[in-house]
């Protein structure tokens, strides 16, 4: 489904959701509008004419005398006056009864009040039958009353219930859609930033070269459209990553073998086999062997780094005393190291400096280490290589007092053909070298620097050393070539 459809649905929910509580809330709103309605217009109506009746009853009875045949004419006028309001009254009242059994009563109480207003009217001699009228028509008045106060407590209990009933469904069901909304949207949101953190972090190893595995999808929509995208995009460049490194190391090997016969050339016109050459001819001659020189240890790092990075670095282990290896590589420098007027000095934690390595590949380490120190370090400047025992491991570190790293290229000057400062000439391959050899015996490498204060490289290798390299058949034939 595409994201879009999601949201729609999901919001799509939630309206309808809302929707339906509001419709069941008007629905008994409506049902309690009904139910004040009947009482204020029926219940209440009705007790009032009820208690009204009542009262009238008890004043023609106090007065039944003076509406007989023997009471004056005025007095009997008035009784029948009162007499026929009350009749009205009685004839009004079924208007507002809701109940059988208040209409039951009131038919009992309108056939007593005739029969006893009947009896008023024939004569006084009938004093007992009228009392007994007039007691049954209070009676039936008074059990219509009671029925009366009955449905108005039955309709008022409804009424609460009603409106607990309504607050409780409305608050509940809003709860309830606000939950689901709540976790609807949670779990979209939670798709869509595990899925763009998983792609933030894909981008950024890819950028250091790192990415290795394809991102995971888990879903049809927009986001699992750009994790496709993506996996094809780190295939096409992991491709013209390969092409490129088969590329440069075809290239290499191609020009290797010339260029080993043009130093060889140079070396026998400067030893001056084919005769002797004049001062002019010697010049152009070294310039030729220097130029050689330099563009075949070009050609040699970038093969060595080729087979760094298939792990086809064939590794001759034995005993190595990683101290040794370090004044060796001091010495080899010690050109450099002069003509630049820098201080060199060792330092030692420990005694036991012995590792399982290749002494050749460990040297070209602790080269290029100081080779790149020596580089970054201004004229007067100081080199300290420090030697560490730490238990199953031994520690070299070179610390110089040069110009440093900017922040932005410290993560990337392990990288081939990154440099951290460009216009000062090398390939960008010296430090991708040194990790690839010092991996390759099992080791890390790391760098500490401040811009402007100097760097500070420490290579941890493990004593007995990592994992034999693995030497393909293209490593080998790549050595037979050579």
């Amino acid at each position: 489904m595409r994201l879009s459809y999601k949201i729609f649905v999901t919001t799509a929910l939630l309206i309808l959701a809302l929707a339906g509580v509001g419709t069941w809330s008007l629905l008994a709103i409506s049902r309690l509008v009904d139910v004040n309605r009947a009482i204020a217009t029926q219940s209440v109506p009705a007790l009032r004419m009820a208690t009204s009746l009542r009262e009238q009853l008890s004043g023609l009875t106090r007065t039944e005398d003076n509406g007989g045949p023997a009471a004056s004419e005025p007095a009997q006028k008035a009784w029948n006056d009162r007499a026929s309001r009350m009749a009205t009254d009685l004839g009004l009242l079924p208007t507002f009864l809701g109940t059988e059994e208040e209409r039951s009563q009131h038919q009992e109480a309108v056939a007593a009040f005739t029969t006893y207003r009947r009896l008023v009217t024939q004569g006084p001699g009938l004093s007992g039958e009228r009392r007994f009228a007039a007691e049954r028509t209070g009676a039936h008045l008074d059990r219509m009353l009671g029925a009366t106060y009955g449905a108005l407590e039955d309709a008022q209990l409804e009424a609460r219930e009603l409106e607990a009933h309504t607050w409780n469904t409305v608050f509940w069901a809003l709860l309830a859609s606000l939950a689901a909304a709540l976790t609807t949207a949670g779990l979209l949101i939670a798709h869509l930033t595990r899925s763009l953190r998983r792609l933030s972090v894909a981008t950024g190893q890819l950028a250091d070269g790192v990415f290795t595995e394809p991102l995971p999808v888990t879903s049809r929509d927009e986001i699992g459209g750009l994790a496709r995208s993506f996996n094809r995009m780190a295939d096409r460049l992991r491709e013209v990553d390969r092409l490129k490194e088969e590329l440069f190391s075809h290239i290499s090997h191609e020009l290797r073998t010339p260029l080993t016969s043009v130093k060889e050339a140079t070396h026998l016109l400067l030893d001056g086999v084919p005769g002797p050459l004049t001062p002019k001819q010697s010049r152009l001659v070294g310039i030729i062997a220097a130029s050689s020189d330099r563009l075949l240890g070009l050609v040699s790092q970038v093969l060595e780094l080729s087979r760094l990075r298939t792990r086809a670095v064939p590794l001759e282990r034995r005993p190595v005393d990683l101290e040794k290896v370090a004044v060796h590589g001091i010495e080899e420098l010690r050109p450099q190291i002069e003509e630049k007027s820098l201080t060199v000095s060792r330092t030692a934690g420990g005694s036991d400096f012995g590792i399982q390595g290749d002494e050749d590949r460990l040297l070209r380490v602790v080269v290029n280490l100081l080779g790149n120190a020596v580089k970054f370090t201004p004229e007067g400047g100081t080199i300290q290589v420090g030697l560490t025992d730490r238990g199953a491991e031994v520690e070299l570190t070179v610390r110089d007092t040069g110009i440093g790293i900017p922040a932005s290229e410290v993560g990337r000057i392990f990288d081939p053909y990154q440099q951290a400062h460009h216009g000062r000439g090398g390939s960008g391959l010296g430090l991708a070298i040194v990790k690839g050899l010092v991996e390759a015996h099992g080791g890390q490498v790391s760098v500490d620097s401040r811009e402007g204060e100097g760097s500070t490289f420490a290579v941890r290798l493990p004593r007995a050393g990592g994992p034999p390299a693995e030497t393909t058949t293209a490593a080998k034939t790549a050595e037979v070539t050579r």
